[in-house]
């Protein structure tokens, strides 16, 4: 989810080139994309160094400072609070687990490193003298516990580090080493770095042994490496030339951006690197990229409104996810801090159907915050509702269900034969489980448990007609991407031209109803010229029987969406019952 939880850009951009400056500090320079290959990430930490003769130990504490969350949504009621011992809402102290560690001396040489523990303790040893070392702590893990590097920018890929000097002399304890959420806001980097490993704690605890209870489901040890571009007072999204604040994860790139700020602002405007519901969330976006799969379009989308089925999937998942670490059925974005102008942009509540509430049967598998509720429901203990007739007091603690069928290679979102994934495809693993009853909580949120309403996977066969009834208006929202259109999901078994036709009666009056035929790429995004491969939108004359013939070329074992859409342009409405034909060849649903 993207610095306001309700603007999320996913982009895929090419890689414009590379350079070859490398440093440990953070500078300023030029900005040239979020996909760009900049100069290598410095090595990690090789492992210690035993040194001969005379050694000395250095030891401390590193921890950083988080400012929290308080209020309520709305202007003035809530926000980030700031000091420890000053504000009503206070920041706390948090410590720096299992970060990299580095000592190097005057001349800028690695002469030892290591890692913090879980307490943010460290002890190295370097060899005695009257030298004045360096000892920093730095924004990145590499360990069974946590993979990522928290850097400035892909142009530099320069990571950030808490450090102090001291000399070899002897012995010494540092105390305790503060990155703070003030000044440079160097606790920022920290905090980033922090939830990712809370992702990944929260994993292992749940299903990091699920296939001892479900049969091919992915167990975790740790996630891949993930690296995040963070600095204070920028906004990422002024790669795309746009002042409006905006977090986002680069598919296919494993990077997130977390927003820092504006124009150097950071107690004004708004920031996400201590939301940390946007952290997770777009972490969340990672690990559908890295682990399962995503076939989300991206695009726009408000939280209350009907969407493409597979961006309301992939903005669901991140939603609930960052609610299922944080153990609180809330999403939180604020804005500026205690030093400046402070506010909760968002807080929503996934205990409620205050948003984004489905008003029509399967509509739920259109709405983002539905597939939150309803992912939410199924881990929560509390008994939901009553909402749309049902109680949710049967499904918890389910997240291993979840996990399983998103990670299952058969009867799960990593199977092949899986495309335009939605919620549907998630009811269809889950089911395949046979594991818990969700209907309860399907009902609720008024979600089909298949894929009956987008991408309905289809092969020729004999079956009855279907019927199509449009709403003859394009409310505010959308709900004719549901109710003015059938979607189905076709992978020939061969490669060669297709001629797919779509007959249809209008049974209402002349001209009343006029459904049009279109063929998607996989990429399917609805109206998107270049992802339309054909395409026929013939204007019917008269009551009776009309087609609509499209001829393609198609590739054996591609996925298509074959697209019915009602034409209600000119106010049109009605009901009409069609069918499709390939080839001559009835399609008919079928099991994926």
């Amino acid at each position: 989810m993207a610095g306001r939880v309700l603007s999320t850009l996913i982009l895929l951009l090419s890689i414009l080139g590379c350079n070859s400056e490398d440093s440990a500090s953070v500078a300023t320079g030029g900005r040239i994309d979020p996909s760009y290959n900049g100069p290598a990430e410095t090595d990690y930490c090789p492992g210690s160094t035993n040194y001969t003769g005379s050694t000395v130990t250095v030891s401390g504490t590193a921890k950083f400072t988080r400012r929290n969350p308080w209020g309520t949504e709305g202007a003035g009621n809530g926000g980030l609070g700031g000091a420890l011992t000053t504000s009503p809402h206070p920041a706390s102290e948090h410590p720096i687990r299992y970060a990299e560690v580095r000592i190097t001396d005057p001349a800028g040489n690695l002469v030892q490193c290591g890692e913090t523990d879980g307490t943010g303790a460290f002890s190295l040893t370097v060899p005695t003298g009257a030298v004045t070392y360096t000892l920093s702590v730095i924004s990145r893990s590499y360990n069974s516990k946590l993979r990522a590097s928290v850097l400035n920018r892909p142009e530099q890929n320069r990571f950030y580090s808490l450090s102090q000097t001291f000399t070899a002399s002897s012995s010494v304890n540092l105390g305790v080493l503060m990155a703070k959420a003030s000044g440079d806001n160097l606790g920022a980097a920290f905090n980033i770095l922090d939830q990712f490993l809370e992702a990944n704690e929260y994993l292992r605890s749940e299903v990091g042994n699920c296939s001892a209870t479900l049969a091919g489901c992915l167990d975790f040890t740790v996630a891949p490496k993930v690296v995040a571009y963070w600095e204070n007072g920028f906004n990422p999204n002024s790669y795309f030339g746009s002042s409006s604040g905006l977090s986002f994860y680069l598919p296919g790139y494993s990077r997130l951006f977390i927003l820092g700020g504006n124009n150097g602002d950071v107690d004004n405007s708004d920031t996400d690197h201590f939301d940390n519901s946007v952290i997770l969330h777009e972490y969340a976006h990672f690990l559908e990229d890295n682990i399962f799969t995503s076939d989300s379009p991206g695009g726009s989308h408000n939280g209350d409104r009907v969407i493409d089925p597979r961006l309301a999937w992939s903005e669901g998942w991140g939603n609930f996810f960052q609610a299922a670490v944080r153990n609180t059925a809330k999403y939180t974005d604020s804005l500026g801090n205690d030093d400046g102008t402070t506010r909760l942009i968002f807080d929503a509540d996934l205990e409620t159907a205050d948003r984004d509430e489905p008003t029509t049967d399967g509509q739920g598998n259109f709405r983002e915050f539905s597939v939150t509720r309803l992912l939410w429901d199924a881990v929560d203990a509390n008994a939901d509702g009553p909402t749309n007739g049902a109680t949710d007091n049967v499904v918890s603690g389910k997240f291993n269900e979840i996990w399983a069928a998103l990670t299952k290679s058969s009867d799960g979102f990593r199977d092949e034969a899986y495309a335009f994934r939605n919620i549907g495809h998630l009811h269809l693993a889950q089911v395949a489980l046979n594991a818990t009853d969700w209907s309860t909580i399907r009902t609720m949120e008024r979600q089909h448990p298949d894929t009956r309403d987008y991408a309905q996977y289809v092969t020729t066969g004999a079956c009855a007609d279907e019927s199509i009834t449009p709403i003859s208006t394009n409310t505010a929202t959308n709900e004719h991407f549901q109710t003015n259109n059938r979607f189905y999901h076709f992978r020939p078994t061969s490669s060669a031209t297709y001629t797919i036709t779509l007959t249809y009666t209008d049974n209402t009056g002349p001209g009343v109803v006029d459904l049009d035929l279109y063929v998607y790429n996989k990429n399917a995004r609805f109206m998107v010229a270049q992802d339309v491969i054909g395409y026929s939108h013939s204007q019917p004359s008269g009551l009776g029987t009309h087609t609509e013939t499209v001829n393609v070329s198609l590739t054996a074992g591609t996925d298509y969406l074959i697209n019915v859409n009602a034409y209600v342009g000119a106010g049109l409405g009605g009901t009409a019952t069609f069918n499709l034909k390939v080839n001559g060849s009835q399609l008919c649903p079928a099991t994926l």
